[in-house]
């Protein structure tokens, strides 16, 4: 069976559930370090993809290791970053 990794079919309350994360962490992550952009039902609650799901256990197991929020932040930046100096939309450092 092909499944789309990128559907957006999970809501919060599953996705603390397969992850181990409370939904109130989950939506900090989201609001304040921009982790990951869930897509939104036409009553405004998030949908959540399996590449979310995957990512807030990544997002997990990094804090769980140490690494501070705002060096994930910049981790998840970095490629987009990297992207737009090939693009020339932004300067490589």
């Amino acid at each position: 069976m092909i499944v789309d990794k990128c559907a957006p079919i999970y809501p919060i309350r599953t996705v603390a559930h397969l992850t181990g994360v409370n939904p109130r962490r989950i939506r900090a992550w989201e609001d304040q370090y921009n982790l990951f952009a869930p897509a939104r039902t036409g009553g405004g609650h998030r949908l959540y993809s399996e590449e979310d799901v995957e990512r807030i256990r990544w997002v997990k197991a990094m804090v769980e290791r140490g690494l501070s929020l705002k060096g994930i932040q910049r981790l998840v930046e970095r490629p987009r970053s990297a992207e737009l100096a090939v693009e020339g939309r932004g300067a490589a450092r």
